[in-house]
C-alpha cells in the first residue's frame, strides 16, 4: 500500500486545487512546496497591515464551473472589480487595450507610420513568428517602437527568436475589436489596431488580498486527516516502483505515492529521473514599495505596462485599485516588476542593488514625485514565473514531456510551470478540476489544455498530461 494516492509538488494554485478535489473525493495526498507559504505565483505578502499580491491578480469570470469553485471556497467574502490598465509608451500613458482617443495622442510621425501599414493588407510569411504575428495585425511601426523593445527587456530574449504563440497566449487574449468593417482606411485602421476595450467585471476576495482565497483553500485541505503538506521542501529524487513512484525530498523524506502531479520546473523534474531538459523559464523581482497617497501622480489604474526597452521595470501594480483594504488610509502601495533570465541571470542575486533604479523610473515616468521616495521596499524574488516560448520550444518541450512519459505513466503535468503554458489564476483552477475528474475517473485521455484556453495546440506527439 502506497503512503499517498498522490503526490503534488507545488502549492500554487492548480496544486492547491487538485489537492482539494482529490481529498473530498477521499484520497490521500501530500502536497510538497518549496516555499515557507503556499499559493505559488498567487500568494500574497503582508508587512504590517500592507498586502501585496505578486503582481496584478483578479479572477475572471466567464468561466462557470471556476466561478462555483471560487464560491465554494470563500463564499461571499468576494468583491467585484472592473479592469483598468494602461502603458507608458513614448513618454506618455496610454489606455490598454488602445481606445480611439490614444490614436491622437500618438506622435504624429508614428501616427501616420502606423496608418499607412495598416491600410494595407499583409500575408503572414511565417506562422511561428512573433515579429511576423505582430507586423500582420499592428504593423512594423508598432513592433519597433513598443513590442520589441518591451518583449526583449521583459522575456530577456531576441525578439527575433520568439515564438508566435508568445502572442497567441498573451498579447491576443484582449479581443481585437471586429466591429468595425473595412469600407474605409479608418475602419481598417481601428479593427486591425484596437484591441476592444473590455468591460467585464472580474472578482476578488474581500480580505487577505488574492492570496486570502488560496490560505483558505489549504486550510480546507488541511481539514481532511487524509492531507499532509511539507514546505520548504521539494523533490529531489523519483524512482519508479509497482504501480506507482518512490519519491525522496530535501527535508530527508522519503514516501511511496500511486500518482505524481507535477506543477514546478519541468527541468528539476526531469533531473529527478536523470535526464536533462531545455525548456526556458523567467524570474522575477517583485518591489513592493509602501508609498504615501500624497507622493503618487498616477492614480486609477490596476497596472502599467512600462515599454522603454532599456528601463528596469516591466510593469506596475497598483493594490488599492484591486481593493482599498489592501493599503491602509493615507498610502498607495506598488509593485514593480524586474524580470530576470535563468540562463544568464543579473538581478535576482543581488536585488536591492536596483532599488535606487526602480525608485528613479518611477520619477522619470512621472508616477511618483519627483522630491519624494517610498517609506519602504520590501523584496520579493519569486523563481520561474514565465515559460519563454523561443520558435524551437515545441521541440524542447515534446522531448522532455516524452521523456517524463517513457519514464512513468503516473506523473502528470500540471500548471504555468509543469504543463510549461503561460496561463492565469483561472485557467489553473479550470485545468486543475479537469485533471482531477480525469484522474478520479480513470480517464486516460490526454487533454489539448492549449487549445481548450484558446491556446495554440502544440503538434507533438505523446506530450500532454491528463
Amino acid at each position: 500500500m502506497f503512503d499517498y494516492d498522490y503526490c503534488i509538488l507545488g502549492a500554487g494554485p492548480s496544486g492547491l486545487t487538485a489537492a482539494y478535489r482529490l481529498l473530498q473525493a477521499g484520497k490521500r495526498v501530500l502536497l510538497i512546496e518549496r516555499d515557507a507559504q503556499v499559493g505559488g505565483l498567487a500568494k500574497s505578502h503582508c508587512y504590517e497591515g500592507h498586502i501585496f499580491d505578486t503582481g496584478p491578480k483578479r479572477f475572471h469570470t466567464n468561466d462557470e464551473q471556476v466561478v462555483s469553485f471560487i464560491q465554494e471556497i470563500i463564499g461571499h467574502d468576494i468583491v467585484q472589480i472592473s479592469r483598468s490598465t494602461k502603458v507608458h509608451f513614448l513618454n506618455r500613458y496610454f489606455n490598454w487595450p488602445l481606445t480611439t482617443a490614444d490614436i491622437f495622442k500618438l506622435p504624429a510621425g508614428v501616427a501616420f507610420k502606423c496608418f499607412c501599414e495598416l491600410s494595407s493588407k499583409k500575408s503572414m510569411r511565417d506562422k511561428t513568428s512573433f515579429h511576423e504575428y505582430i507586423r500582420v495585425r499592428y504593423g512594423e511601426e508598432l513592433y519597433r517602437t513598443f513590442f520589441k523593445p518591451y518583449t526583449q527587456k521583459f522575456l530577456r530574449w531576441e525578439p527575433e527568436d520568439i515564438h508566435s504563440d508568445w502572442a497567441s497566449t498573451g498579447i491576443n487574449r484582449t479581443v481585437i475589436d471586429n466591429r468595425y468593417d473595412a469600407n474605409s482606411l479608418m475602419s481598417i485602421f481601428k479593427s486591425l489596431l484596437l484591441p476592444k476595450k473590455i468591460d467585464t467585471q472580474f472578482l476578488y476576495p474581500g480580505s487577505g488580498g488574492f492570496g486570502g482565497f488560496y490560505e483558505q483553500l489549504i486550510r480546507l485541505c488541511r481539514s481532511y486527516p487524509g492531507f499532509h503538506v511539507s514546505l520548504k521542501d521539494t523533490v529531489i529524487s523519483t524512482k519508479k516502483i509497482p504501480h506507482g513512484l518512490e519519491l525522496s525530498t530535501l527535508s530527508g523524506r522519503r514516501v511511496t505515492c500511486g500518482d505524481l502531479i507535477w506543477t514546478g520546473n519541468l527541468n528539476h523534474l526531469l533531473k529527478t529521473i536523470d535526464q536533462n531538459g531545455h525548456v526556458h523559464y523567467l524570474n522575477t523581482v517583485f518591489y513592493n514599495l509602501i508609498c504615501r497617497e500624497n507622493i503618487v501622480l498616477r492614480k486609477g489604474t490596476q497596472w502599467i505596462y512600462v515599454s522603454r526597452g532599456d528601463s528596469l521595470i516591466s510593469r506596475i501594480t497598483c493594490m488599492r485599485e484591486f481593493a482599498p483594504y489592501t493599503s491602509p488610509a493615507g498610502y498607495y502601495n506598488l509593485i514593480c516588476e524586474l524580470t530576470d533570465s535563468q540562463t544568464d541571470p543579473k538581478y535576482m542575486n543581488d536585488a536591492a542593488r536596483y532599488v535606487p533604479g526602480i525608485i528613479d523610473e518611477l520619477k522619470t515616468i512621472s508616477f511618483i514625485k519627483r522630491n519624494a521616495s517610498p517609506e519602504a521596499v520590501h523584496i520579493n524574488p519569486v523563481m520561474d514565473t514565465y515559460p519563454i516560448y523561443h520558435k524551437n520550444y515545441h521541440k524542447d518541450f515534446g522531448l522532455a514531456v516524452a521523456d517524463v512519459k517513457k519514464f512513468s505513466k503516473h506523473i502528470h503535468l500540471l500548471g504555468r510551470s509543469g504543463a510549461f503554458w503561460y496561463n492565469n489564476s483561472d485557467h489553473s483552477i479550470r485545468f486543475a478540476l479537469e485533471m482531477a475528474k480525469r484522474l478520479l475517473a480513470g480517464d486516460e485521455r490526454p487533454f489539448d489544455y492549449r487549445h481548450y484556453f484558446g491556446g495554440t495546440s502544440l503538434k507533438v506527439s505523446n506530450h500532454q498530461g491528463k
